[in-house]
């Protein structure tokens, strides 16, 4: 483990292998360790970085709204501390908000995994904030409803361990961090222009109950940006644990095509 400052955070992170840099962003109520097999199938060839983003793991944050941008300035400072430059970038959900943002700092190569490029509308932002509303007095309540509906419904029961463990890590963080990180998902900007002008690529799940694949797709269709797209067929929001061995073929298969 190592830790660097920034803004008077201490931003926790870890290092694996050597070569060109990857470097994974979990999503909300997660933290470094969703992408731990993953790291496994990559450290031969490459140099994985895992980090904890603010309000997650065990980097905490001391203010009311935890935006994306300043979670983007934390990656951007590990970045630095590492000397990487252009790295790969894979976001989970609310990661891959963060790597929109990084874009806007640093050249990355952009995957977004289970993510999304537009901003709240204003019904989504009305859905935060009760989310805001029930954590401050319901935390447990909310993380057990929450996390299970992320996976599509048919491997619920499969993946029944793994919720559970994702549970009970979600439940260690203060019901403020979970506040300050549903804010900054809320007010987040609208970067629909950066895949205008940027190769991003987008990994999405076939039955995701989170971010509609239709809403993806038409988005892109829109951009002529098919051909950055990844469909993993047969899972909801959370590939890495509802079929991990398509998803690492995906990452593999982008890796591949960027080089």
């Amino acid at each position: 483990m190592k830790i660097v400052n920034h803004k008077n955070i201490n931003i926790h992170y870890w290092t694996f292998g050597k070569g060109s840099p990857i470097v994974f962003l979990h999503g909300f109520l997660e933290d470094h360790t969703m992408w731990t097999s993953i790291k496994k199938e990559l450290i031969k060839n490459y140099k994985v970085i895992l980090i904890d983003l603010p309000c997650h793991g065990l980097t905490r944050f001391n203010g009311d709204v935890c935006t994306m941008k300043l979670m983007a300035e934390c990656v951007h400072q590990v970045l630095r501390e590492e000397k990487i430059i252009n790295p790969y970038i894979f976001g989970h959900s609310m990661g891959g908000y963060v790597g929109l943002e990084l874009l806007k700092l640093t050249p990355i190569k952009l995957t977004l995994v289970h993510s999304n490029f537009w901003a709240d509308s204003p019904e989504k932002q009305k859905d935060r904030n009760r989310v805001i509303d029930i954590v401050k007095t319901k935390k447990s309540f909310f993380i057990n409803e929450a996390i299970p509906n992320l996976f599509y419904r048919k491997n619920i029961k499969r993946c029944e361990k793994d919720i559970q463990q994702l549970i009970k890590k979600a439940s260690t963080i203060p019901a403020q961090q979970i506040i300050s990180a549903t804010k900054g998902m809320r007010d987040r900007l609208d970067n629909l222009s950066l895949l205008k002008r940027h190769h991003i690529n987008i990994i999405q799940g076939q039955h995701d109950p989170i971010i509609p694949e239709n809403a993806i797709r038409n988005h892109l269709n829109g951009l002529k940006k098919d051909k950055n797209y990844y469909t993993i067929k047969n899972v909801g929001h959370m590939s890495i644990w509802e079929d991990k061995k398509q998803l690492i073929q995906v990452i593999n298969q982008i890796i591949f095509l960027s080089t």
